[in-house]
């Protein structure tokens, strides 16, 4: 028994550091998030004068682009392309991605992009409630852990499916069965366990 519970004491330890990093990460997550906001709406009221400052850096040798200055790729898009083929009817937008259309992209993929951040900030912090949740409880094999735990890791591989491919979803899908399994499993046991005391 003595051992049993050295183990667990471990875990708890262990998962207590797992919390204060998952805290400070998703810290870090929600300053980002801010910024990126900030910079993308920044860059966006800049217009005209960001486009300029991009034709400069680019003349001086600072930055350097394919063929369109605007492109660049996010999840297999081509942003030069859809640059060439965004159109509006609001006379004042169409006027914006003529005159300025550096601004206008890299200034709303910016703020798309730090939503990404933020997703990742609130998985981030379910992962730190997990953790906090095993250093509070007796044992870490429990229904609540282990539904946190399937849901947590289910939600990781879908995103894995739509950022890296169909390949690491499924294998992140598998390491969700086969945690999910050892987790039953080890409830299992802490179940005869404490039935044998």
């Amino acid at each position: 028994m003595n051992e049993e519970n050295a183990k667990i004491a471990k875990i708890k330890k262990g998962c207590h550091a797992g919390k204060v990093v998952s805290n400070v990460i998703f810290i870090v997550a929600i300053v980002g998030f801010i910024a990126s906001v900030a910079s993308g709406i920044w860059i966006l009221a800049m217009g005209k004068d960001f486009d300029v400052m991009i034709s400069q850096a680019e003349a001086a040798g600072y930055i350097e682009s394919t063929n369109n200055p605007t492109s660049f790729s996010v999840l297999e898009i081509s942003s030069s392309k859809i640059a060439q083929n965004i159109t509006s009817d609001v006379p004042a937008i169409r006027e914006a991605l003529n005159d300025h259309p550096q601004s206008i992209l890299y200034g709303t993929w910016i703020i798309v992009m730090s939503f990404c951040i933020i997703i990742a900030a609130v998985l981030i912090k379910l992962i730190g409630s997990v953790f906090a949740m095993a250093e509070k409880e007796d044992t870490p094999f429990t229904d609540k852990i282990r539904k946190r735990v399937t849901i947590i890791l289910g939600i990781m591989s879908a995103l894995l499916i739509f950022t890296t491919g169909a390949i690491y979803g499924v294998l992140g899908f598998l390491i969700t069965w086969v945690v999910n399994l050892v987790l039953d499993y080890g409830k299992t046991l802490q179940i005869q366990s404490d039935e044998t005391l």
